[in-house]
């Protein structure tokens, strides 16, 4: 079912944007992070880092999205740095959203007994460089669209049993299904022609493939094949981004849920994150299909620091979160309710922080809450962010996977609050006051080109 809520009064938008893709599949034998101790005996299906670089008069923001369990702050810190004096832009401008994939190489320092593989690392910090420059140097005018549908294969996996909570399916519990997609065209091109990106927003855990000891971007991998299949011209097919979602307590019913999924319950293979990637594809045509235009005259980025209390323990993580708009000129009449905002959290998020920050906003701003794309794994990846109910339950995100982080406790019942007060502090301050950006997207490209 689509929703057909989108920004409204399309204009012609000077936003423009560049995309581009870059492989990042490591060799088998590659040791591999989200379970136990596992090695890749061989490749399931490639990896991929993919950039999408928007700008007007200054080049305004990088979003790159990559096939990987996720990257630390001090990873993520250090090749934005690279990137932005490469591009001429400020480190804060860069967003950087992992899919969480279960089957990719070890990128976090520690994750569970596997250590990070240094080498993966340096080859991805130059793989990241290169498409974020190739993306930038592929700008041209633009037409955004946004598009909403609903897509049921996610579902809780907090299941109440006795007075545990337990990892299974809980059909009762809470999940957000809606899927969304900003597409992006080519200014002037026919209704027949591939857009040039489409950007794809849904809550999933990555694990359908984790007991195959094969290398895969898992079902979003399989989702991006499906899409450039659909879309597949002549001159090539778009550029496909997937942001995860609040999916810190969501599973995917194929191999967990024997109801809707019989013959596929106890499996975990390529055979499963491949009958998923593939409905989601479908899913994400169809919100694609039916995206509306919006006038994407400007984006803004915003960037916090924050100290996240650790619960019934001592100190705090540090880390950030990431506010970006995409709409309408500030200071325009409801520049702020016509925007598509993304919103990066530097964990694994539970679903309520998709629908309580999209009500925030709705309330502050105005707007829909379907604008408001909740996106984990950005920046930095520092373990659960559970909502107050789930620290006082405890269960295998609030009380035990801290362990699995290398951190000394959950953290605190109030984090969610944290989060969305200091999230809404950053979206004021963007509305109000945002900040000038130094270079011109002009002088970018130009010295881009004199590098290249």
């Amino acid at each position: 079912m689509t929703n057909p809520d989108a920004p409204s009064n399309p204009a012609v938008c000077p936003l423009q944007a560049g995309a581009a893709s870059i492989r990042i599949t490591p060799p088998a034998g590659t040791l591999m992070q989200g379970y136990d101790v596992r090695c890749a005996r061989s490749v399931g299906d490639p990896t991929f880092a993919s950039a999408l670089v928007a700008g007007n008069e200054r080049i305004a923001w990088l979003l790159l999205s990559v096939d990987v369990i996720g990257l630390d702050r001090s990873f993520t810190a250090r090749i934005r740095r690279v990137i932005a004096r490469r591009l001429h832009i400020r480190p804060s401008q860069i967003t950087i959203v992992c899919s969480h994939t279960h089957s990719g190489p070890a990128t976090l320092p520690r994750l569970g007994p596997v250590k990070a593989d240094s080498g993966y690392l340096a080859l991805l910090a130059e793989r990241l460089t290169i498409v974020a420059e190739n993306a930038a140097a592929r700008l041209q005018p633009v037409v955004w669209r946004f598009g909403t549908t609903l897509f049921g294969e996610n579902v809780n996996r907090r299941l109440q049993v006795g007075d545990s909570i337990k990892l299974g399916v809980d059909p009762s519990g809470p999940v957000d299904r809606r899927l969304r997609v900003l597409r992006i065209d080519r200014a002037g091109s026919s209704d027949q022609a591939a857009p040039l990106a489409l950007t794809v927003h849904y809550a999933c855990h990555a694990t359908t493939s984790g007991d195959a000891l094969e290398i895969s971007a898992d079902w979003p991998g399989a989702m991006r094949t499906r899409l450039r299949e659909f879309y597949s011209q002549e001159d090539g097919y778009p550029c496909v981004h997937f942001l995860q979602g609040c999916a810190g307590d969501l599973t995917h019913r194929i191999g967990r849920d024997p109801e809707t999924w019989p013959e596929h319950f106890g499996q975990s293979t390529t055979i499963q994150s491949q009958a998923l990637g593939r409905l989601a594809g479908e899913a994400a045509i169809e919100a694609s299909e039916n995206s509306v235009e919006f006038s994407a005259a400007t984006v803004q980025v915003g960037v916090r620091s924050v100290a996240l209390p650790f619960h019934n323990h001592s100190g705090a993580e540090k880390t950030e979160i990431q506010v970006v708009r995409v709409g309408p000129r500030r200071h325009t009449a409801h520049s702020a309710s016509q925007s598509i905002w993304f919103i990066g959290l530097p964990g694994e998020p539970f679903t309520e922080y998709s629908t309580d920050f999209g009500s925030a906003f709705y309330r502050r701003f105005g707007g829909s809450p379907h604008h408001v794309l909740v996106c984990g794994y950005t920046n930095d990846c520092v373990g659960y962010l559970c909502t107050p109910q789930a620290v006082r339950e405890k269960g295998y995100e609030s009380a035990v996977a801290h362990r699995m982080y290398h951190r000394p406790a959950p953290f605190s019942s109030n984090v969610q609050s944290v989060l969305l007060e200091r999230t809404l502090d950053v979206a004021q301050k963007l509305v109000d006051e945002p900040c000038e950006q130094p270079f011109s997207l002009r002088e970018s490209l130009r010295r881009l080109a004199a590098r290249l």
